[in-house]
């Protein structure tokens, strides 16, 4: 079954363990990073299909914090669409989808499907983007993070809580965005007269660290 999505981008901040020394602007380090979309089987036959994860390879993004004053943080991400890869059997076995596998040939067919016209249209829309536009502390202590996210040349706003905690030298946030694809002008991977499909509901899972200059 095609995976119908990729993965978009954005970080979060809280004040959870961060110290004054950490005031300031940080920049995004995708290899110590993880931007992955989980994307569901749906349809009458979906027994014969697949869950799918789609993980960003190249991003890149800043960072702008102050413990002190929080509210006047800010974050910018993008992704480069063509990165994105599906079903890599070492990020499958890390969301508990260890069974049926789909073969090197599949994941091939996944990918290309995911980056098609029809769905994230890659060549005409090479980046997914994210740009925050408030953050605001919670009473739980983190942080609600609201921004504008854009997939497939079509902006919308959005919102999610968040937390980050120090790990090893580096600011680590950690969060979960749930959209519908349909919200960005294309309509989830379907076959078979809609026996086999993606739901619209997709779970993008931020893991992402950013470092000071």
């Amino acid at each position: 079954m095609r995976a119908a999505l990729g993965a978009i981008l954005l970080l979060a901040v809280s004040g959870l363990g961060v110290g004054l020394g950490w005031a300031g602007s940080f920049t995004l380090e995708p290899g110590q990073s993880a931007l992955v979309v989980q994307v569901f089987k749906d349809g009458v036959a979906a027994r014969l299909a697949h869950d799918h994860v789609v993980q960003a390879r190249a991003f890149s993004g800043s960072v702008a914090y102050d413990p002190q004053k929080p509210d006047a943080s800010s974050i910018q991400v993008k992704v480069d669409v063509g990165s994105l890869v599906a079903d890599e059997p070492a990020t499958r076995r890390k969301f508990g989808l260890a069974a049926g596998d789909p073969s090197a040939k599949d994941r091939a067919d996944i990918e290309a499907a995911m980056k098609s016209d029809g769905q994230l249209a890659a060549e005409r829309f090479p980046s997914i983007s994210f740009a925050s536009t408030a953050i605001a502390k919670q009473p739980d202590g983190r942080f609600l993070v609201m921004g504008r996210l854009t997939i497939r040349g079509v902006t919308l706003e959005v919102k999610f809580p968040a937390q980050i905690a120090m790990d090893g030298g580096l600011l680590r946030g950690r969060a979960q965005l749930t959209f519908k694809q349909s919200s960005f002008g294309y309509q989830p991977y379907s076959a078979a007269l809609g026996a086999i499909k993606n739901k619209d509901e997709v779970v993008l899972h931020i893991d992402l660290a950013a470092k000071a200059p």
